[in-house]
């Protein structure tokens, strides 16, 4: 009225016959949907997740409450690996991961020696992986989680010891500072809650860490043939590439004679339990038969028990012990507190793989039972894992997700179901929650330095399949990679009908797809090039914001499909674009599926 404009007249409300209900609006039957969703209440899993990551307010309140949840299972952990028939199972998950275990840290060893000028080498990180995983089976809260050596701390210690050479500081002595500094961040981490931090990693950081890892396995595999065929003879090459094919298609042949017919159920479960180790057996024995006529590389692990570097002033292998305080000279009391800052990133970077990975094992997917103590694993890794690396100048193990994951998926059974609309899925039956498989793993690593010479009889190409192994089973349950298949499905009709394709519009559905894609792609590419690696683990931090930023784009039922922290079960229903086309009275709103995308449309309708 004060600009001069009329005020609008509200139009008189359709008279409604006596006896009959005043038909609800478009925009009351979305309001009605929307309040549905909203006041739907948590899942148990949901109550669970939320108290394991929930400030406690008190000093080590988290770290307490770890472990009043998990001290009543600490017999049952040992004790389960045996019970009700799980013998079989606990011991072929053993000898799988002994080799996804030994064959990254070999690989790592050797990476660390060429990039530490010998400092650090592949004894140093087979004993390192060896003890910090005996020490973390023993006391973490999730001892299905797997330790080693890891791309982004390999990457962080290039870094560290370019930085002590421009400053003329030695870096042993440097790193174990930064080992100390570390450590006494991370207890402060622990005793002050600070992993209730994770609770805003949802699944849509989860699926892209997750992914990045598998994709890591599988192209560094496919990487080394490729490379075979620069450094050895074309028949030396081709060999190579039969050996890890034919190593990853017989493990996968194996596996899945499971749920076939073929022979008694009993003969098809030691098969494929123990199908990573008989693929092993079987092509090391065929590579022995053409050893001589066609040369390929095989594990080389050292034959003698003795640090890698061997101190040019002394002229012999350096001690075992480290002095923080120097080796062959006085370190400055100015370079004790400057290890403070490189600290401070190899915390952030220790903080983020071990609870990302964690989280990941720890997803509702996966069937677990028992609690887990994700401030007591951090607690462990600062007063035990980290001064012990530091003193004894091993590199800094961490969470490793894909062998985290493989372990977790060999002590599982699975049930196959059928998915509306198409294709299978795999729901968890039984998770065999134990401490002894992890134990045992860490203990064959670290005898693996007395059995350089049998571990020298399999071809480095086998370790390829068992990358390509360990990749590829990894990738199961991501909703990341499973929506970015259907980018491959040109039909929507043929999509299968799982809860984000039914209850999300494609737009949408694409759009969130696109942007977790490109944040992997940007992930990747600080992993891949050295130069920048440095920053990974503060990019992956920054994920938080990006996914909550997203509120902005999509609606709030929208993203509660998609970044879901449970798998939703499949349904039946149409997709979403055909499903807003059917509301038209309260009815229907009643019949509207959860989580329909944009009701900005169903009040056109």
């Amino acid at each position: 009225l004060k600009q001069g404009r009329p005020r609008p007249v509200p139009a008189p409300e359709r008279a409604v016959p006596c006896g009959e209900a005043r038909r609800p609006s478009s925009a009351e039957m979305a309001d009605t949907a929307a309040r549905a969703i909203a006041e739907e209440p948590p899942t148990s899993e949901e109550k669970a997740h939320a108290g394991e990551l929930a400030w406690t307010g008190r000093c080590a309140g988290g770290v307490i409450a770890d472990i009043k949840r998990r001290y009543p299972y600490y017999l049952s952990d040992w004790l389960d690996a045996f019970r009700g028939g799980n013998g079989q199972v606990s011991v072929a998950c053993v000898l799988f991961l002994f080799f996804a275990c030994i064959s990254p840290a070999l690989a790592f060893g050797s990476l660390f020696d060429e990039a530490t000028e010998g400092q650090i080498g592949v004894v140093e990180t087979i004993l390192g992986t060896a003890i910090c995983g005996v020490f973390y089976s023993l006391f973490s809260g999730q001892p299905l989680c797997i330790m080693g050596a890891t791309g982004p701390e390999y990457a962080y210690t290039v870094v560290f010891y370019a930085l002590c050479k421009s400053l003329d500081l030695e870096f042993l002595p440097a790193r174990a500072w930064q080992g100390l500094w570390c450590a006494l961040f991370t207890v402060f981490l622990a005793v002050t809650d600070c992993c209730a931090a994770m609770s805003h990693f949802t699944r849509f950081v989860e699926d892209i860490f997750a992914l990045l890892i598998s994709v890591i396995f599988i192209v560094g595999a496919f990487r080394s043939l490729v490379e075979a065929f620069n450094d050895l003879s074309k028949a030396a090459a081709f060999k190579t590439v039969l050996l890890c094919l034919g190593t990853y298609a017989f493990t996968r042949f194996l596996q899945s004679l499971r749920r076939s017919r073929v022979a008694t159920k009993g003969l098809r479960d030691i098969l494929s339990n123990f199908s990573v180790a008989i693929s092993i057996l079987t092509f090391s024995g065929l590579a022995a038969i053409w050893k001589d006529e066609v040369k390929i590389d095989f594990l080389t692990v050292a034959n003698e028990f003795r640090p890698t570097w061997d101190d040019p002033e002394t002229m012999s292998a350096r001690p075992w012990f480290i002095s923080p305080f120097g080796m062959n000279k006085d370190f400055p009391v100015w370079a004790i507190f400057l290890m403070a800052v490189p600290a401070l990133g190899l915390t952030v970077l220790g903080y983020l793989d071990q609870n990302l990975t964690t989280i990941i094992v720890n997803r509702p997917a996966s069937g677990l039972k028992k609690p887990v103590g994700y401030h007591l694993d951090l607690l462990v890794c600062g007063i035990a894992i980290y001064p012990i690396c530091s003193f004894l100048g091993l590199p800094f193990p961490h969470n490793s997700t894909a062998p985290s994951l493989i372990h977790e998926m060999s002590l599982t059974k699975y049930e196959t179901v059928p998915v509306p609309g198409g294709g299978t899925r795999q729901v968890v039956s039984k998770v065999v929650e134990q401490r002894w498989t992890n134990f045992t793993i860490h203990i064959l690593i670290g005898c693996s330095l007395a059995l350089g010479e049998v571990l020298s009889n399999v071809p480095k190409a086998v370790t390829f399949g068992i990358f390509l192994v360990m990749g590829f089973s990894s990738l199961s349950g991501n909703q990341l990679f499973e929506r970015v298949w259907l980018w491959t499905i040109w039909d929507r009709s043929l999509y299968p009908r799982f809860r984000f394709v039914t209850k999300v519009h494609f737009a949408s559905l694409h759009k969130y797809t696109a942007i977790q894609f490109l944040c992997f792609v940007v992930l990747y590419v600080l992993t891949s090039v050295s130069a920048v690696a440095v920053v990974f683990p503060f990019f992956m931090a920054s994920l938080v914001f990006v996914r909550k930023s997203l509120k902005w784009v999509f609606t709030e039922a929208e993203l509660a499909e998609l970044d879901a922290h449970e798998d939703l079960p499949p349904d039946d229903d149409a997709p979403a674009d055909d499903l807003e086309k059917t509301v038209r009275t309260m009815d229907d709103v009643d019949k509207l599926p959860r989580g329909i995308s944009d009701f900005s449309r169903a009040t056109s309708l």
